[in-house]
């Protein structure tokens, strides 16, 4: 073997090294979801109020509040409650809810969890879908006009609060939805109109292939149709309320009631996401592997696309398994904005303010659970896409 030089891995070898990955980091959710379930319990002894006034009422005598907190097991310490939690946990069973005795805290999530993961889902595709191209084509024309209004436009969304982005898109969507469909089809005329002059300033330069003019003319093509048909079929979205796929309208009608909320967190991720790509394809088209293929003549698309987009992404991606866990607890104020019967409602309104503590215990868990998860999915990620990690594992 030349010194200096590591062999290949093989693939016995390299899913060794993403089993041992999933291993470990399987071994740290652990110590993570007990300190997250300690400390959920130990704050919930701050919260004012008394379960037992949720229980039985404001009128009910002091012998009876004493015996529901004995029966719910308030009077023990808080060590021997939490174990006593715990080991119930572990089996699977999370308790029942306080002020709704009949109903068990899994029934609850399992009503719940669905909406808050799909608009968190629909909102991390919305970001990726437009923050990869826009980061991209800003990243190749550095310093041009629409980098400087891509870097305005994305400062914008970030500085603006999910609160006010829901009550604006609520105006525009919900009380003047003509506004939006004659925005998208100008936005989209003006997209077209711009492609087919940089195409004709291109091949009057002869920078251009046949290949390439024939994907500009499929561009300026697909940005018309995609305009026109948006405009002609616009619907009309729903002040408030959330229906799901089982119900019956069917997809298109939960597809309906979901855009709103998932357009309003997406914003704010569409401008880092785009941001953070921009930097990094940015420093890799300066690799001299970049270089030498602009050399060689490859067409600009292929360049970006296959050469610069995949050593540029890692970031975004461990960026987008991040957010997407914190969108998962993070939707309360856009649950709030448009009445979506998610966890961040559980835990605020059935749990934290009715002090239906194993709600909130439960509900904390899970999502701390899926957290953790999607973290160390995107770990394993880095160990089934760069090789680099797996030759340093191995």
């Amino acid at each position: 073997m030349i010194a200096g030089v590591r062999p290949a891995i093989i693939p016995g070898q390299r899913w060794g090294t993403v089993l041992r990955t999933i291993n470990l980091k399987l071994l740290h959710m652990v110590p993570v979801l007990l300190i997250v379930s300690f400390a959920t319990l130990a704050l919930l002894e701050l919260v004012p109020g008394d379960p037992a006034v949720s229980v039985l009422g404001a009128d009910a005598r002091p012998e009876d509040y004493a015996r529901v907190r004995e029966q719910l097991g308030l009077e023990q310490p808080l060590p021997e409650r939490y174990v006593s939690w715990l080991g119930s946990a572990v089996t699977g069973d999370l308790g029942n809810s306080v002020v709704h005795p009949s109903r068990s805290v899994w029934s609850l999530i399992a009503s719940r969890l669905p909406v808050t993961l799909q608009i968190a889902g629909m909102a991390l595709v919305m970001a990726l879908l437009i923050s990869i191209p826009v980061g991209m084509f800003a990243a190749s024309r550095v310093g041009s006009a629409f980098d400087r209004a891509t870097a305005a436009s994305t400062s914008g969304l970030i500085s603006l609060p999910p609160f006010v982005a829901g009550l604006l898109l609520i105006y525009l969507f919900v009380f003047n939805p003509h506004v939006p469909r004659w925005l998208f089809l100008a936005a989209a005329v003006l997209g077209a109109g711009w492609l087919a002059w940089y195409t004709l300033r291109l091949l009057r330069s002869h920078d251009l292939t046949r290949s390439e003019t024939t994907w500009q003319v499929v561009g300026v093509g697909a940005m018309l149709a995609v305009g026109i048909g948006v405009f002609l079929m616009w619907p009309s979205f729903p002040r408030q309320g959330f229906s799901r796929i089982t119900g019956d309208g069917g997809i298109g009608e939960n597809l309906r009631t979901a855009f709103l909320p998932a357009l309003t967190v997406a914003l704010t991720e569409v401008a880092v996401f785009a941001r953070l790509l921009r930097s990094d394809m940015i420093s890799t088209l300066q690799e001299d592997y970049i270089l030498a293929s602009r050399a060689k003549g490859m067409p600009v698309r292929r360049i970006l696309l296959r050469d610069a987009l995949r050593p540029s992404s890692f970031s975004l991606i461990t960026l987008a398994g991040v957010s997407l866990g914190r969108l998962v607890g993070g939707t309360v104020i856009v649950e709030t904005i448009f009445n979506l019967p998610g966890m961040g409602r559980l835990i605020i309104q059935d749990g934290v303010i009715v002090n239906d503590f194993p709600v909130v215990q439960g509900a904390v868990l899970v999502i701390a659970v899926v957290y953790v998860a999607l973290n160390a999915l995107v770990d394993i990620s880095y160990a089934v896409l760069d090789p680099r990690i797996r030759r340093g594992a191995a």
